[in-house]
């Protein structure tokens, strides 16, 4: 059974494509109404961290200038991104904490090259946790977190149903009641490219528009652009193992089991001022124009993209080099692009400290796809740039994110 919230529905038709520009809300497991009662209660969510456990990682993540000392409250006037590993960030949105995906590469029972935790994760105490894809290496946290923090979950209904049973296999619960909150932005089964998804979050004072996708790649060299390849294996840095070597890996049971062939979904949030300052992620990357057409037609509809933040980790790389990479750099035509998810391709062949010439890569597949003009390309470098905010933090009221020539802005959230 599906709830409809406060959001209306809008299809365009435009060369056989519906663009849905606001889509049914579905609550997690079905509705309220649906005369399902607990029969017993639900395991009871532990204490909160103390305020002086999320003072100092709210300061960890997010830099001592930008957290009040006394009250762990981050400044409300910046959008601030800390990179944690892979695709997940910690993000600071209009003074709340999100998460945007939930995983740790080379999770540990302290901090190491991954220099947190899952208890410091904890104790940011996120209002929300954006979920692109619910399988092992984005959402391997995403249960524990919001079941000890109360954070809303948001995907599409499939990351809903992974994440509460995650929470109910790590609780021990068989019950009725819920154990996590979670609000979707497609229903079950929704094809992918059926339409945009829109949600207003007003705690949050942005506007969040979703896109589903593909994560599958062609493997075929593609015949109308440049061979190119890129072997993530290749120019290792040896002396990663002696800067930061293993430490005990955490054997708490966290951990997720979403299937890897699980809907993958991109986010858009508009926020600031008049909605002004344009942020899109996506934490998998497929062969868009090949495979789901549709899904880059609703990604160039979405408002303007002043920062995209989007995975490189491309599964045709030895065929295509970063194409696919670029192709969702084309469709949303961001002003900055930020590289994620380099860190974890480069590790799965054993090398470490690839991100220069991932960068080189990329340029050369934006460049070869016509992306015209080209965004100012930024590389943080694992594992030195994880939780280093100073890169990623943007004053969305500043001027220079309004350009001539920029897509219109969102001012309404439909």
């Amino acid at each position: 059974m599906t709830r409809t919230s406060r959001n209306t529905t809008r299809a365009l038709a435009a060369g056989g494509v519906a663009l849905l520009v606001s889509a049914a809300m579905v609550a997690c497991g079905g509705s309220d109404g649906d005369g399902a009662a607990p029969v017993d209660t639900p395991p009871a969510a532990p204490p909160a961290p103390s305020l002086a456990d999320r003072i100092a990682a709210r300061t960890h993540y997010f830099g001592a200038e930008n957290v009040d000392a006394g009250t762990g409250e981050v400044r409300k006037d910046l959008v601030i991104l800390s990179w944690a590993s892979n695709t997940t960030y910690a993000a600071a949105i209009g003074g709340q904490v999100v998460l945007l995906d939930a995983a740790l590469l080379r999770r540990e029972e302290s901090p190491g090259r991954t220099p947190t935790t899952l208890p410091e994760m904890v104790a940011l105490m996120p209002s929300h946790i954006v979920l692109g894809k619910a399988s092992p290496g984005h959402a391997d946290l995403a249960a524990n977190i919001a079941f000890r923090t109360g954070a809303t979950v948001i995907g599409a209904q499939e990351h809903c149903d992974v994440v509460e049973a995650d929470a109910r296999r790590q609780q021990g619960w068989g019950g009725n009641a819920r154990l996590v909150r979670c609000q979707a932005v497609f229903p079950k089964d929704q094809p992918v490219g059926a339409g945009v998804a829109t949600l207003a979050l007003p705690e949050l004072d942005l506007c969040l528009r979703a896109v589903k996708h593909t994560d599958q790649a062609a493997a075929a060299a593609d015949p109308t652009l440049p061979f190119a390849s890129f072997d993530w294996s290749l120019y290792s840095d040896a002396r990663d193992a002696q800067w930061w070597p293993s430490g005990i890996a955490a054997a708490d049971g966290v951990n997720t089991t979403g299937a890897t062939d699980g809907p993958s979904v991109a986010y858009h949030l508009t926020l600031g001022a008049g909605r002004s300052f344009g942020l899109f992620w996506n934490d998998r990357a497929g062969s868009i124009a090949q495979l789901a057409p549709v899904a880059a037609t609703l990604m160039r509809s979405l408002p303007k993209t002043d920062v995209h933040v989007g995975s490189v980790d491309v599964a045709n790389a030895t065929t295509n080099g970063l194409r696919d990479a670029a192709q969702y750099i084309q469709a949303v035509q961001p002003k900055v692009f930020f590289a994620s998810g380099h860190d974890a391709a480069s590790q799965r062949g054993n090398a470490f400290n690839t991100g220069e010439l991932m960068r080189r890569a990329l340029e050369t597949a934006v460049a070869n796809a016509g992306v015209t003009p080209p965004p100012e390309v930024r590389i943080n470098f694992d594992p030195t740039d994880y939780l280093r905010p100073h890169y990623m933090t943007f004053d969305p009221a500043a001027a220079g994110w309004q350009q001539p020539g920029d897509k219109a802005s969102a001012a309404l959230c439909n």
